[in-house]
């Protein structure tokens, strides 16, 4: 099997499988090398065996419920960890694939809970660590989210997707710079990260370097065109530096994002700030009035309001 000899390999077990056919654990190695034969069917046949053999043997319910999981039946694979839980209450990965099955329900705080003991059973496995922290940012729990998100990118520094996750997670923090520097390093890891390069630009913004955002900003408006965030915090990069009129101005790029997506509150509240930067309060008050028409969130409502600053007096 190591030597991704997956026929020799079940030939063999086969052979040993016909002198000791209730051996749990020739059925599982079977189970294992079919699966890396992408035989997951006949897989998941020779792990249900092992387990009607011994109703205890942990690893063939965590791979049944595995390949479950994989084909999206959540339900039986949510019961398959359980068993395997329920065998080997240490087992931390049936605690992690739980978790992982729980998420994909929808179903947060028992995906938090079997993280948390994945977690305490392996506290150094980067995998659990990275999921616990997006369930906890998800449930809100945003000093948990950080402090698994810190401790994941201790154990694995080149691991971009951490380190960009944790670059949100310090934004969201109000810890810009040291955001800056998660976004840096993601960067520097997988240089095509397109998340990476938008977190960076928005530090560098926060940062009052709006004029280094502006080339990764740019660089974004050409990979994803169509991506109205993006021409949103180019807008808003611009107006920072006060460049607001004409075709390479502010105004034009949230002009454009909204014309990608009208509905974008950010784009909007931006464009009514910059217009009352620029005394141009009519304009800015009929910014206001269209936002208003659709009918955004109360706390957006309230951020356009306030953007109109002086012109709103």
């Amino acid at each position: 099997m190591h030597a991704g000899k997956t026929a020799e390999a079940i030939a063999v077990l086969d052979a040993a499988l016909a002198k000791k056919p209730a051996d749990p654990e020739l059925h599982y190695a079977r189970g294992i090398a079919l699966q890396q034969a992408g035989r997951g069917d006949e897989a998941v046949a020779a792990w249900k065996e092992a387990v009607r053999i011994d109703p205890k043997f942990y690893p063939a319910h965590n791979g049944i419920g595995a390949v479950a999981l994989d084909s999206g039946r959540l339900d039986e694979a949510v019961a398959a960890f359980e068993a395997a839980i329920a065998a080997k209450p240490d087992f931390p990965d049936a605690h992690y694939n739980l978790g992982r099955a729980a998420r994909a329900q929808g179903q947060n705080e028992r995906a938090a809970a079997a993280l948390v003991e994945a977690n305490r059973l392996a506290p150094e496995d980067v995998d659990v660590l990275f999921l616990l922290a997006q369930v906890d940012r998800d449930l809100g729990k945003r000093d948990e989210a950080l402090a698994a998100a810190t401790k994941a990118a201790s154990l694995a520094p080149d691991d971009a997707e951490v380190r960009r996750t944790l670059g949100h997670l310090l934004m969201e923090a109000d810890k810009v710079r040291e955001a800056q520097v998660e976004f840096s390093v993601a960067l520097q890891k997988r240089p095509d990260d397109n998340d990476a390069k938008l977190g960076l630009a928005r530090a560098l913004v926060k940062l009052e370097r709006a004029d280094e955002a502006l080339v990764h900003l740019a660089d974004l408006a050409a990979r994803l065109p169509d991506q109205a965030v993006v021409w949103s915090e180019w807008g808003a990069a611009l107006a920072k530096l006060g460049r607001l009129d004409g075709p390479d101005g502010a105004l034009a790029k949230l002009d454009k994002a909204l014309s990608l997506k009208p509905e974008l509150a950010s784009a909007h509240i931006r464009k009514i700030g910059a217009l009352a930067q620029a005394k141009q309060c009519k304009p800015a008050k009929e910014a206001l009035k269209a936002f208003t028409a659709k009918s955004p969130k109360p706390d957006a409502l309230a951020q356009a309001k306030a953007a109109l600053g002086s012109c709103g007096k």
